[in-house]
């Protein structure tokens, strides 16, 4: 059951939601207990509201030749995150070109990542370290009185863990706050174990997933893949969430899906699963 879909996925630049107005709806919006305000920003990027906090999720927003979709928001004007989450270092994910300007936009805001990266990443991008915030695969960090996260490794295409400490290089993550349960999958396959530790949370509200696939010609060019729509499909089937979302599709020619191929599986396969295919810088308000 489809919640809302955007008839063009290819936004015009002079149509999208975008900037200081994008910036001020943010804002604007209080979602009550029991809500959560999402807003797409191209790639895996998300913005999530829970009551007053807002989190960016594998934000994108350095301009890329290549790229097919502008980024929404030049990193100056981002000056109300309370959290970043990065999910792994590669470019789309961990924008490693504007994370120093986040960090003066929003100069209260901290960068959760993993703990793997984050003595490289402040020494890297000259953001102090105590703006970090380390995790990993099973941890949970309470973050305010109200919000929570905990760390599900993924496996982009392999799990790559460091032989050294034990700890995963590339990341999703559960976040619980203003009485909703969100999944956020960063870059992964399925792999064996994964559903059983999403299992563990109980019911989930919202599962971001991505539906690029994966194949020999992009892993030679060093693209590296993700579950296939079908995968993302059955997991949203299997699990059950109250919405899920597909990503992750839509930016580089070279690495693109069609969600109207996800949309058409899942509607067919399980029609009682309600999920949202939206534009950039659209917003969908999810009620518990």
């Amino acid at each position: 059951m489809v919640i809302s879909e955007s008839k063009n996925q290819n936004h015009s630049e002079e149509s999208m939601k975008k900037g200081v107005g994008l910036i001020n709806e943010i804002n604007r919006c209080m979602p009550v207990p029991g809500e959560a305000a999402i807003w797409w920003l191209g790639q895996m990027g998300f913005a999530v509201k829970l009551g007053d906090k807002t989190l960016y999720l594998d934000a994108f927003l350095s301009g890329q030749p290549d790229r097919k979709v502008p980024p929404l928001l030049k990193p100056e004007e981002v000056t109300n995150a309370d959290y970043f989450f990065g999910s792994h270092d590669h470019k789309d994910h961990i924008d490693r070109e504007i994370w120093h300007q986040l960090s003066v936009s929003s100069p209260n805001a901290k960068f959760i990542v993993p703990r793997l990266l984050v003595h490289s990443l402040s020494h890297d991008l000259n953001i102090k370290e105590d703006r970090f915030i380390g995790l990993d695969d099973g941890m949970t960090l309470q973050l305010t009185d109200h919000i929570r996260i905990s760390g599900i490794a993924a496996a982009h295409e392999f799990l790559d863990r460091d032989p050294a400490t034990g700890a995963y290089p590339y990341l999703g993550c559960v976040i619980e706050g203003n009485g909703c349960l969100l999944y956020h999958s960063g870059d992964t396959c399925i792999y064996e174990g994964l559903y059983g530790k999403l299992k563990k949370f109980g019911e989930i509200d919202v599962m971001f997933l991505p539906i690029n696939g994966r194949d020999a010609r992009r892993y030679r060019e060093n693209i590296i893949g993700n579950m296939t729509y079908q995968e993302a499909v059955d997991m949203a089937g299997t699990l059950k969430p109250g919405l899920v979302i597909p990503a992750h599709y839509e930016m580089f020619d070279k690495n693109k899906e069609d969600p109207a191929l996800f949309a058409d599986y899942i509607t067919a396969k399980y029609p009682g699963i309600c999920y949202w295919i939206g534009g950039h810088g659209e917003r969908i308000l999810h009620k518990r």
